[in-house]
């Protein structure tokens, strides 16, 4: 059992590193289901936790250093149409006026991982605010996901399955309606950007 659950904090970390090369990857999803696991007893949380914070930090500093050394033609790989332009202008302006705020919160937007790690390091946004604010935003966001787990894993006792799932469709839930709640004031303030927003 203990080396199955080594494997499984390892998985966990691969997963979440990846993530931010490839959103696409099912990250979010293996941290609650740590989460729901380590309510049950079967994981440690607080190694679940690690793992997840760890992991975030890493990806985040592997995406960012990439861009940073890779440039224009990197992050044009990466976020090709008019849209995505729009986006990289909008996150850059953002860095310039909130700095280390939008690094620790952009995990907490769909895809705003990813796009944060390239914006920061193409625009070279300072080190030494970044991987403070990175550190921030990864630990909030791993106590935000493994205890959505958690909680379900705490509902329902001795089913990981249904724990996990009921962690997965709050994650969906919180991040429907706070999606939804800031394209609605972005609308309200700035019409002009809400093709942005979308991005």
């Amino acid at each position: 059992m203990e080396a199955m659950a080594g494997w499984a904090y390892l998985l966990i970390f691969v997963l979440l590193v990846l993530d931010c090369l490839i959103p696409a990857v099912p990250a979010e999803t293996s941290v609650i289901a740590g989460g729901a696991l380590a309510a049950s007893g079967h994981l440690h949380l607080a190694l679940v936790l690690a793992a997840s914070a760890t992991a975030m930090f890493v990806g985040d500093v592997l995406m960012h250093e990439v861009a940073r050394r890779g440039g224009r033609r990197f992050v044009e790989r990466f976020l090709r149409g008019e849209r995505y332009a729009k986006a990289v202008s909008w996150v850059a302006r953002l860095l310039d006026r909130h700095g280390g705020a939008i690094v620790a919160g952009g995990r907490f937007v769909p895809l705003g991982r990813t796009t944060v790690a390239l914006v920061s390091g193409y625009a070279e946004f300072p080190r030494r605010r970044l991987l403070p604010a990175l550190a921030v935003g990864a630990s909030l966001w791993s106590l935000y996901i493994v205890g959505l787990g958690y909680l379900g894993g705490n509902v329902f006792t001795g089913n990981p399955l249904a724990a996990a799932g009921l962690g997965i469709t709050l994650s969906f839930l919180v991040t429907g309606v706070t999606t939804a709640a800031r394209r609605l004031r972005l609308r309200t303030r700035r019409p002009g950007n809400a093709l942005v927003s979308k991005a």
